[in-house]
């Protein structure tokens, strides 16, 4: 499975305006602000979506204290697309949304969208800016479970397993630079959730 990492994360906020400076003053960019959401990019297209925590069109909460409601991977081409979704239809519903991407859960109940990737080639100018969204970490009940999802069904590889935490996996589509997507599945109560990162240049 060439999945490359996380394109786009999805998050229900209380204070839109608050968290909308959060990122711009991190250094990503606002692009759009729409019925979709504010999204917001950093430098290779990869990026953050806000809502405020009730809006309609924001993907139910998973019932934890996690503000991120989904996660959207992006994949190298439509033949990826379609391995990913015949593999976990084998025992869970994906759905194939209007824009072409797949929805689905992982084991631990966290939503999944799955899309050919929006990154494009990065441009330095010099000044210091987030290059990617490269992180998801996950704090999961089951840590065991929560890793075999993504090593045996998924295709990431586990690089590392850090005394007293969660292994680091790696989408199997990351290239050399080391766009690596880490997930902490030690186990914590499931409300504490995910937490994303970025790669600054």
């Amino acid at each position: 499975m060439n999945i490359i990492g996380p394109d786009t994360l999805v998050f229900g906020v209380d204070d839109l305006d608050a968290c909308a400076r959060y990122l711009v003053g991190y250094g990503l960019k606002p692009v759009s602000t729409d019925e979709w959401g504010q999204r917001f990019e950093a430098l290779d297209g990869t990026g953050v979506v806000l809502f405020h925590q009730d809006d309609p069109m924001l993907p139910p909460s998973p019932g934890t204290a996690s503000m991120l409601r989904k996660t959207v991977y992006g994949v190298d081409t439509g033949v990826t697309l379609e391995a990913i979704a015949h593999e976990l239809m084998r025992d869970r519903e994906v759905r194939r949304l209007a824009n072409g991407s797949l929805e689905t859960v992982d084991d631990m109940g966290f939503l999944l969208g799955f899309q050919v990737s929006v990154r494009r080639p990065v441009r330095l100018s010099g000044v210091a800016l987030p290059r990617s969204l490269s992180n998801d970490l996950h704090f999961v009940p089951d840590a065991a479970r929560s890793e075999a999802f993504y090593v045996e069904r998924l295709g990431f590889v586990r690089t590392d397993r850090p005394p007293g935490a969660g292994p680091v996996l790696r989408p199997a589509g990351t290239d050399k630079r080391g766009r690596w997507n880490e997930m902490d599945c030690n186990c914590r109560p499931a409300g504490v959730g995910n937490q994303p990162g970025s790669v600054g240049e």
